[in-house]
């Protein structure tokens, strides 16, 4: 009875991590990403890229740029996780801080069309670790339109 008791404990916490999120598709004109219904999304005015940031629930920023000169989220391997990963076919870079601490979350991608012109990056510093699985979860989401 205890050890049930436990694991219905355990998945209730594990579950709680990152909430019960009801996500919505949001479309923000040049790519479509899935995030939660919550979050709100402001696009902001560039001189020479579409920027916007998106502000969660408990009001951490989050930015994106697409763009020539995008961020490319160079952070330190000794207190980040660097990883290369596939969204939308494309390879893209994948930095989050080692064990939730605080830092750099995001995903980068150096070149999404032939051209090898507009790099992308959607990134939050410093985010809970809530919204660091989040994040993470929905730039996996991403698709680009042409």
């Amino acid at each position: 009875m205890k050890r049930l008791l436990f694991i219905i404990l355990l998945v209730g916490l594990i579950s709680c991590e990152t909430g019960n999120v009801d996500p919505a598709v949001v479309d923000f004109g040049k790519f479509t990403m899935e995030m939660p219904k919550t979050w709100t999304t402001t696009i902001q005015q560039g001189y020479d890229s579409f920027v916007g940031q998106i502000e969660t629930d408990d009001n951490q920023i989050i930015t994106f740029d697409l763009g020539w000169y995008s961020d490319r989220l160079n952070v330190d391997p000794n207190t980040h996780d660097i990883d290369v990963v596939i969204i939308d076919n494309k390879r893209a870079k994948s930095v989050k801080p080692k064990n939730l601490d605080p830092g750099t979350t995001g995903i980068y991608f150096d070149s999404l069309e032939t051209t090898k012109i507009n790099k992308f990056q959607i990134s939050g510093i410093n985010l809970n670790s809530s919204n660091q699985k989040l994040l993470m979860r929905a730039a996996k989401s991403l698709e680009f339109k042409d």
